[in-house]
């Protein structure tokens, strides 16, 4: 393989890893900004589905959790909810570690599936 062969291929595979990495970060982003809504709506008495969508459209409005804690911040305060803004960010972050570590679980899982599935193939073919 030439040099430029194997540069055009890390390129690719590069460009797939940060692909595969920027989704990885927007279910995480998306999962923890669900449960968080969920958390919010319990304290505010409301549907969990509909707050959820509102706070998705306060979320595409810039980058990163801010808009959602200012959002759920704004909501408690209209509420006469006395929950502070470490609080909310504090929970924000046990679910974004709760579900970074349930992607995690389930990245190994899959890992050693297709380990043990290679494994069979490997004894397959020296049987032969």
């Amino acid at each position: 393989m030439s040099v430029v062969a194997t540069m055009n291929s890390k390129r690719a595979t590069d460009e797939v890893r940060h692909a595969n990495d920027e989704l990885e970060h927007f279910y995480l982003e998306a999962k923890r900004n669900k449960k968080i809504a969920n958390w919010a709506a319990k304290k505010l008495g409301l549907d969990k589905k509909e707050y959820f969508l509102e706070l998705i459209s306060a979320d595409l409005t810039s980058a990163g959790p801010k808009p959602v804690i200012d959002r759920i911040l704004n909501d408690f305060a209209k509420a006469g909810l006395e929950i502070s803004e470490e609080k909310v960010w504090e929970k924000l972050r046990e679910f974004e570690s709760e579900i970074l570590g349930e992607m995690l679980q389930a990245q190994a899982k899959q890992t050693k599936a297709e380990m043990k599935a290679k494994e069979k193939k490997d004894k397959k073919k020296k049987k032969k």
